[in-house]
């Protein structure tokens, strides 16, 4: 039984660290458009606005500094490195630049709050 109960923190312990893994999406935008992006256990990413895809592409996450490194299919692919600020028990993100050559993108990402979306 302590083993179970110890594996069981185990899991639940190492869980908690990844907290950027999986779905998160915007509340809708006064034109009514949706954001969101799926974080793989692979470290690839797909974006969608209204569940139509418009950029992919793969990223490192330090969880210990909560900073996001990614390459894309849109911009040229030039790379992204923003903080990424977790609120509400980590259920919520925003994102900060740190670095971004690609204007229009961290326009974008810097307005950008997202809430995790619960799988049932």
């Amino acid at each position: 039984m302590k083993i179970l109960l110890l594996a069981f923190t185990l899991l639940c312990s190492l869980t908690a660290e990844d907290k950027l893994t999986g779905r998160w999406e915007s509340k809708p935008s006064e034109k009514g458009n949706v954001t969101g992006v799926v974080f793989k256990p692979d470290h690839t990413l797909e974006g969608y606005v209204n569940k139509k895809p418009f950029v992919s592409g793969t990223y490192t996450f330090n969880v210990k500094d909560s900073v996001i490194s990614f390459v894309d299919n849109g911009c040229n692919g030039t790379q992204g490195i923003y903080k990424i600020l977790f609120f509400c028990n980590s259920d919520s993100l925003k994102f900060q630049a740190i670095s971004d050559s690609c204007e229009e993108r961290k326009k974008g990402m810097q307005q950008l709050i997202m809430g995790r979306v619960k799988q049932l």
